[in-house]
């Protein structure tokens, strides 16, 4: 007899919600799906937390890890072109301005003016690490970054051409 232990995360790294799954097992060829359920932790079903919340939770959780891929292929491209643009000491300087609006600057002696990366890890951070209801304020925050972010690309777009990787 042998036996599976799975820790509820997807592929993603992500904490699955409450609901039906199946596993799959192939030995010489031939496969053997067998379905089961994953329920809720009755502690966090006592303090009011539903399904429900959990899929809500986990669909916030996949935005944000969108987002953050979004955030760094972003900061890629302006670094990427920075070295591209040396020659032209107005869209260096552009580049720079929107780099330092996605990544932490200097600011006084202890501490760093958080940019748009950090915020994102900030609010991905805070959202993924334990089974909760998703807060409005925390939708309310993704949406405000989201909006940083595409207002960013549209910046480096209109600076570099749309959807060119320099």
């Amino acid at each position: 007899m042998n036996r599976a232990v799975w820790d509820v995360r997807g592929q993603n790294g992500l904490t699955m919600p409450p609901g039906h799954y199946q596993a799959r097992l192939t030995l010489d060829g031939a496969e053997q799906t067998e379905p089961f359920n994953v329920l809720i932790d009755p502690r966090i079903a006592a303090e009011g937390v539903m399904p429900a919340d959990l899929v809500e939770q986990y669909d916030h959780n996949v935005r944000m890890r969108a987002l953050q891929a979004d955030v760094q292929q972003t900061l890629a491209r302006v670094n990427a072109a920075k070295g591209s643009v040396q020659n032209d000491a107005a869209k260096a300087a552009a580049l720079e301005a929107i780099r330092l609006k996605i990544v932490a600057t200097p600011e006084g002696v202890r501490y760093n003016k958080p940019g748009l990366q950090e915020h994102v890890n900030y609010l991905a951070g805070m959202t993924s690490n334990v089974d909760q209801k998703i807060g409005r304020d925390a939708i309310e925050r993704y949406n405000t970054l989201r909006k940083e972010l595409d207002d960013i690309r549209a910046q480096l777009d209109k600076l570099l051409g749309a959807g060119v990787v320099q």
